[in-house]
């Protein structure tokens, strides 16, 4: 089976926020099984199961939910690798979140990352494997740290306007506001950074063409040397993009990735899967991102997933779930309805907020 990684230079973020809040960062990598000895060396790879040890861990000992948007606070350029490197040369705000989504699995191979431009917005998706759990706390440390770091970076745009998370609403939905200083939507289909779409096309001030494309070029072989160990990962990034433009065909993701069919489908034996199950597994798993998106009907979740009439989405979702699309959309509303009336204690998370004390930390 294919191993889903973090890269171990980003656990010391975790480690420093810990020691800097006086826990004893050592003692919870000992509990987790991640040697300290590894955490400079990014060349190194922790199992996203290992490191949800360790987050657990950091939630229990320190009692604290927002822990991860502290962790945000700790993390340091060179814990991603190059990458924010290269996003800082890039020439606009879009090149920069495309590297994004071409890099991301540098840092961790639990998620895929879409850029998702429709309907007048445009939003950084970030979609968990199927694969592994991956714990909502890390998902909240990394978005915090691609909040702080775009701020820093581009502070005479500001271009996000939110953050979504899908996690329930908090007992303390300000702290979250505060921390990443924008409006927070809890109980989102997907976690999710949105940005101004009118800053797509700004031209960056650190931008530089040469710089961007001698790191795409070290960043590219870090992860050709990752995806050498994680076919189905690779198998699913192809699957994804392109889904969209109907059926997904065995033998032009082969093509993509410089395969035969015969190789493909014997190298994905080695790790216990085939391309069926992995085309029917992604597209499981967007359906139910799409149908909880209020804004995407059935038959553009049907169309966006590759399906040629609504019919055939209709029997695959049956086997899925045992109901129809429709009907489940309907029980997930009823859910939600259900969660917002037990959270109604919770008033006063529609107040404004004071941003007064946290704008000048964020200044360069």
């Amino acid at each position: 089976m294919q191993t889903i990684s973090t890269i171990a230079t980003w656990a010391q973020a975790v480690t420093r926020a810990l020691d800097a809040s006086g826990y004893s960062s050592r003692a919870l990598l000992q509990e987790a099984g991640i040697s300290p000895d590894h955490l400079h060396d990014s060349n190194q790879r922790i199992p996203v199961s290992t490191m949800s040890c360790l987050w657990r861990a950091v939630r229990r000992v320190t009692g604290d939910e927002c822990f991860g948007l502290r962790v945000a606070e700790h993390a340091c350029p060179t814990d991603f690798h190059g990458l924010l490197f290269a996003l800082q040369t890039s020439l606009t705000v879009a090149d920069a979140l495309e590297r994004v989504v071409r890099f991301s699995h540098i840092i961790t191979t639990s998620a895929n990352m879409e850029l998702q431009r429709e309907g007048g917005r445009c939003l950084m998706l970030y979609r968990p494997s199927s694969a592994v759990q991956t714990e909502q706390i890390a998902t909240e440390a990394l978005i915090a740290s691609a909040v702080r770091f775009t701020r820093q970076s581009w502070s005479e745009l500001n271009p996000i306007i939110a953050v979504e998370l899908s996690r329930p609403v908090p007992a303390n939905p300000a702290e979250w506001e505060r921390s990443l200083g924008c409006p927070v939507r809890f109980e989102a289909p997907c976690n999710a950074i949105e940005y101004a779409p009118q800053f797509m096309g700004r031209s960056l001030r650190t931008g530089n063409s040469e710089l961007a494309s001698s790191l795409d070029t070290v960043l590219m072989g870090y992860l050709q040397r990752l995806q050498r160990n994680n076919l189905p990962e690779q198998v699913r990034s192809v699957i994804v993009r392109q889904l969209p433009q109907g059926e997904v065909q065995q033998t032009a993701v082969a093509d993509e990735l410089g395969m035969s069919v015969r190789n493909l489908h014997r190298h994905l034996l080695k790790h216990a899967t085939s391309f069926k199950e992995l085309l029917d597994d992604t597209r499981r798993q967007l359906a139910f991102d799409y149908l909880r998106q209020s804004h995407c009907s059935v038959n553009e979740a049907c169309y966006r997933l590759g399906f040629n009439e609504p019919s055939s989405f209709n029997r695959a979702f049956r086997r899925w779930t045992g109901t129809t699309p429709g009907q489940w959309r309907g029980s997930q509303a009823q859910e939600r309805a259900s969660a917002s009336v037990l959270a109604l204690p919770v008033v006063a998370r529609e107040r404004p907020v004071d941003f007064s004390n946290w704008a000048p930390a964020l200044a360069v």
